[in-house]
């Protein structure tokens, strides 16, 4: 039988997802740095798939559709007004967030076949 390891519940690991989205997009909006924010998104879907390596491609979406939430909520705390440009770079973080995921889960698999309990030999 394989023992079954403490995992995060799906749902936690979704509410994670959005906060972490968010916090991506107000940072986009008060640092201004694509870079910052690309670097950002790979490092949190890529921490999110290690945590849960099944289907990496929804954790780039989950944070890359948060993000222009987050833009939103800081703009409108700021007061500053809506740019196309920013718009446009929040929908192209999905990008680097793909790589960022499937990075994770091939990070993930390689670490869960390294470590993989030595089977008793008869």
């Amino acid at each position: 039988m394989s023992e079954r390891t403490s995992e995060p519940s799906s749902t936690y690991v979704y509410v994670l997802a959005m906060l972490l989205g968010a916090a991506t997009g107000y940072v986009n909006v008060r640092v201004e740095d694509l870079m910052l924010t690309a670097v950002m998104v790979t490092t949190f879907a890529m921490f999110l798939a290690f945590l849960r390596p099944e289907h990496p491609w929804r954790w780039a979406v989950v944070v890359s559709a948060i993000i222009p939430i987050g833009e939103v909520v800081a703009f409108k705390m700021t007061g500053q007004k809506l740019n196309r440009a920013g718009i446009s770079e929040a929908i192209l973080a999905v990008l680097p967030a793909n790589a960022g995921a499937y990075g994770g889960a091939a990070l993930r698999t390689v670490i869960r076949e390294l470590w993989k309990p030595k089977q008793q030999m008869k």
